[in-house]
C-alpha cells in the first residue's frame, strides 16, 4: 500500500472513530498526523537542496512524516553515478541529516 492510500485509509478511519466513538477522539487522532502550526518546520525547498547536495541525482520522492515524536521529511533520489535508489532522512524542524541508505 503506498502511503498516499495509506492516509487516504486513515482518513476514513477518522471519520469512522467520529461516528462511532465521537468527534474528540477523531480530532486527537489527526491532530497526531498534523504538524501542529506552532512547530516551525523547515521549507521542503531547503529539504530539497541539502538533498541533492548530499547526494547529485533525480529526487523521486519527498514525505513529510511522524517518526518517534519527531517530524521528519525522507527523500529518495536516483543518483546521477548510477546505482540503486538513495533515501535520504531530515530533522523537518532543524534541517539536519538524520541518515542516508541504499533502498
Amino acid at each position: 500500500m503506498s502511503k498516499p492510500q495509506f492516509t487516504q485509509m486513515m482518513k476514513m478511519v477518522i471519520v469512522v472513530i467520529s461516528l462511532d466513538a465521537g468527534a474528540a477522539k477523531a480530532q486527537n487522532f489527526l491532530d497526531f498526523l498534523t504538524p501542529p502550526k506552532t512547530e516551525a518546520l523547515v521549507p521542503m525547498e531547503t529539504i530539497l537542496e541539502a538533498a541533492r547536495a548530499a547526494v547529485p541525482g533525480q529526487v523521486i520522492e519527498i514525505e513529510l512524516e511522524r517518526k518517534r515524536r519527531t517530524w521528519v521529511y525522507e527523500v529518495e533520489i536516483l543518483p546521477q553515478s548510477g546505482g540503486r535508489k538513495m533515501e535520504l532522512v531530515f530533522d523537518a524542524q532543524t534541517g539536519a541529516l538524520l541518515s542516508r541508505r541504499k533502498d
